[in-house]
């Protein structure tokens, strides 16, 4: 009797190990944890995931328009302080790294925890003619202690994290 009363508490042991984050180092050495939802995420060496809090954008929606596409995107704020002002900018890059057409997007008032979803379109390009859309960020954040007067869009572009997505390829403009 006692040892099914072990076997159990080892299989309940076993599936909580089973669910919880991996880290995992790549071929070239770069850091990656790879998450039980099936995202995943680069991170310096030294990093520990559950330390570091940013804002996590991801690629909801697209939808091809008659003479673009349309880009569905939810910024998830998991900063300990509320995103007054983050204006990102969105670039649409066809085959051969040509930068087709780039817009920006601000995203605003979103309390820790809370989330925003924002559209944007790209004119004169098919999502299918979309290699990848690179996410740069400008200089106008409003997180905490960065204002305007302090902020610079590398700062900016360090608080969020970009969600790889199965719909179309994005990525940090200095991600790759």
């Amino acid at each position: 009797m006692p040892y099914r009363k072990i076997a159990i508490l080892v299989l309940i042991l076993a599936a909580q190990a089973a669910l919880a984050d991996i880290k995992a180092v790549t071929v070239d050495g770069r850091q990656v944890t790879l998450r039980e939802d099936g995202t995943w995420t680069f991170s310096q060496a030294g990093d520990d995931a559950e330390d570091k809090h940013l804002a996590r954008l991801s690629l909801e929606n697209k939808v091809d328009l008659a003479r673009g596409c349309r880009l569905g995107l939810r910024l998830n704020n998991e900063l300990p302080e509320q995103i007054r002002t983050l204006v990102l900018r969105f670039t649409a890059v066809k085959s051969g790294g040509i930068e087709f057409d780039t817009v920006s997007r601000g995203f605003s008032y979103i309390k820790p925890t809370a989330s925003q979803y924002q559209e944007i379109d790209f004119r004169g390009i098919s999502c299918a003619e979309i290699s990848i859309v690179d996410v740069s960020a400008a200089r106008n954040c409003h997180i905490g202690e960065l204002t305007k007067y302090s902020a610079s869009a590398e700062n900016c572009l360090k608080l969020i994290e970009v969600a790889p997505s199965s719909l179309l390829p994005i990525a940090k403009a200095d991600a790759h």
